[in-house]
């Protein structure tokens, strides 16, 4: 997984790239009442504010507060994949928190039904939320940043590691 800032913010772009495409697509299907393949571009034109706020609060707040909960329930010497569910988990849990804000300024307005409308939405797409990521964001996710990020084994990741840094792409 990430161990420099560019892995990081490409792993994150990464996830956060697919969570809103795919909650966009989710929501404008809730909103329209129908699922066209018109959804699918609807959903690529206009996420991209979203994709912004959204990738801006996972790398800058909710991966930080997500671990912090995660280990909470897991110790570092539980098993990988019990670890990474609780990360996913907890993720998931305050990111669909501060999408819901964005989701209830969309289709409401700020008004004085501000909580019921916003209850409504963290539980409509906590629902889908949860599930995309463990099972399908997440895998796809991992598995395109282990393709662009190969690690080396032994003295060549040394090598590979002075090689970036005299490119200046590794920090």
């Amino acid at each position: 997984m990430p161990k420099t800032k560019l892995e990081s913010i490409v792993f994150t772009a990464i996830t956060a790239w697919m969570m809103v495409y795919l909650m966009t697509c989710y929501n404008i299907v809730l909103a329209s009442g129908t699922f066209v393949n018109a959804t699918f571009l609807t959903a690529l034109k206009t996420m991209w504010m979203e994709f912004i706020l959204i990738f801006l609060c996972a790398y800058f707040f909710s991966s930080h507060v997500a671990k912090y909960f995660a280990f909470q329930v897991v110790k570092p010497t539980d098993r990988p994949i019990a670890i990474l569910f609780a990360i996913q988990t907890f993720t998931v849990v305050s990111q669909v928190a501060l999408a819901s804000i964005l989701g209830v300024y969309h289709g409401y307005g700020f008004t004085a039904q501000f909580v019921p409308d916003y209850l409504m939405i963290y539980c409509r797409n906590f629902i889908m939320a949860l599930p995309l990521q463990l099972f399908l964001v997440g895998p796809i996710a991992r598995k395109l940043f282990r393709m662009l990020f190969r690690r080396v084994n032994g003295s060549d990741e040394a090598k590979v590691e002075r090689e970036l840094l005299e490119e200046g792409i590794a920090e």
